[in-house]
């Protein structure tokens, strides 16, 4: 089943008459690692959240101060360890004077921090605690449940910071974070090709084909990245697809970069006219889609499988140089490709020798959805269809359905 990852972010700066602001800047990750979070210290060897705390919008000079109580905590809501709103850890500091602004994030906040410096370098001094934790047992269920990915169970993560007053506990600012957690390893090829033994009926009919996948969305900001690779199959030299994926590639040229790079978010790729090797017809090619996903414990790849496609040589098709006849095929491009469309016993019926338009050849014109298209584009619509998004956000491909040929003698 496909995952659908949810982004919700919501930030809530709440004043009294301390006039407290809190300022975050929260890192989402794409996947969250049990490694990179002590539930025993409540330390982080990566960043979560970076803050900024001061008095009266941080404008000197800093004459005021409060006494103000940090609290982070991090709730965990996940259908598949059955937990419910809980809390995976909530760590505390004793009330400290804040006077002149502070920056800190998450790795200030442990049990082994007795410190902060303002931005003018004066040490505040600071005592962390945790007010709560996971129970024991829910603990080593969520780590037997990772115990081979290292990674947090999907579900939903709140990340919550707030700032109280010493004195009547009012909640001077907030600031809370929800994120829909989950592992986005979807990546699956859609065209052109598919298995290296059907590449007689995964032939393309354009040199500049349209690579297009499916793939899980990513919660971070920009995306998950892709890149794609494409080489060229010599049975001659390799007798796998994976051998072949590894060659000398077509894309990228510069064989150092291993990956072209597409973009962020993308599930389709245009084989562009520059920068890339020329794909000849009657030679068979295979592609590869990488996703990169940004983790607690670094970037983290996932391959696709590997498709194979052939392009379409029309200089060895026989047949006579009009239309086609009897057991021949068309050999101009655009007869070819209205053959291909609607087959070889209505095409033979209408061009083949004594059909009723024998001798006669498509004009070029081209309309398609009342759109003029050329010829490349029709073409690469036959392996892969057209593109149709239902009220559900569900895509499907519809095969092209010929309503007329324009032809001449």
């Amino acid at each position: 089943m496909k995952k659908i990852l949810l982004y919700l972010s919501t930030i809530a700066a709440l004043a009294n008459a301390q006039n407290v602001t809190l300022d975050v800047n929260f890192l989402p990750y794409v996947t969250y690692y049990v490694s990179s979070i002590d539930l025993n210290t409540g330390s982080s060897n990566v960043p979560i959240f970076f803050a900024d705390l001061c008095l009266n919008n941080c404008s000197s000079p800093y004459n005021d101060s409060a006494n103000v109580i940090i609290d982070f905590k991090i709730v965990i809501d996940s259908d598949d360890l059955g937990l419910d709103n809980q809390t995976l850890i909530w760590v505390k500091t004793d009330p400290f004077k804040l006077k002149i602004p502070i920056h800190l994030n998450n790795q200030d906040l442990t049990i082994d921090t007795d410190q902060l410096f303002d931005e003018q370098g004066n040490p505040v001094p600071l005592h962390v605690y945790i007010e709560e934790k996971i129970e024991t047992n829910q603990a080593e269920d969520m780590f037997n449940a990772v115990v081979q990915s290292g990674r947090l169970p999907d579900g939903v993560y709140r990340f919550a910071i707030k700032v109280w007053d010493e004195f009547n506990q009012d909640v001077l600012a907030q600031y809370e974070e929800v994120l829909n957690v989950t592992t986005p390893t979807y990546l699956q090829l859609i065209s052109p090709g598919g298995t290296l033994a059907d590449t007689t009926i995964n032939e393309i009919y354009t040199t500049y084909p349209l690579f297009q996948w499916e793939s899980d969305p990513c919660n971070v900001a920009e995306g998950c990245k892709y890149y794609i690779r494409v080489a060229e199959f010599d049975p001659g030299l390799h007798s796998t697809v994976e051998e072949a994926i590894e060659s000398i590639t077509r894309l990228p040229l510069d064989q150092a970069l291993g990956y072209a790079e597409v973009g962020y978010e993308m599930t389709s790729f245009q084989y562009p006219v520059t920068g890339a090797g020329d794909l000849e017809p009657g030679k068979v090619y295979v592609w590869q889609v990488k996703k990169e996903m940004p983790t607690t414990a670094g970037t983290e790849e996932v391959l696709s499988e590997i498709f194979a496609f052939k392009v379409k040589d029309f200089s060895t098709t026989g047949g006579t140089s009009g239309g086609g006849g009897g057991a021949g095929a068309a050999t101009n491009p655009t007869m070819t490709t209205l053959q291909t469309l609607i087959g070889d016993d209505q095409f033979n019926a209408l061009f083949g020798t004594g059909g009723t338009y024998a001798g006669y050849s498509a004009t070029g014109t081209i309309t398609l959805d009342d759109s003029t298209a050329d010829l490349s584009f029709v073409q690469s619509l036959i392996t892969q269809g057209i593109q149709e998004t239902d009220s559900l956000g569900n895509v499907t491909y519809r095969p092209i359905n010929v309503i007329s040929v324009e032809v001449e003698e």
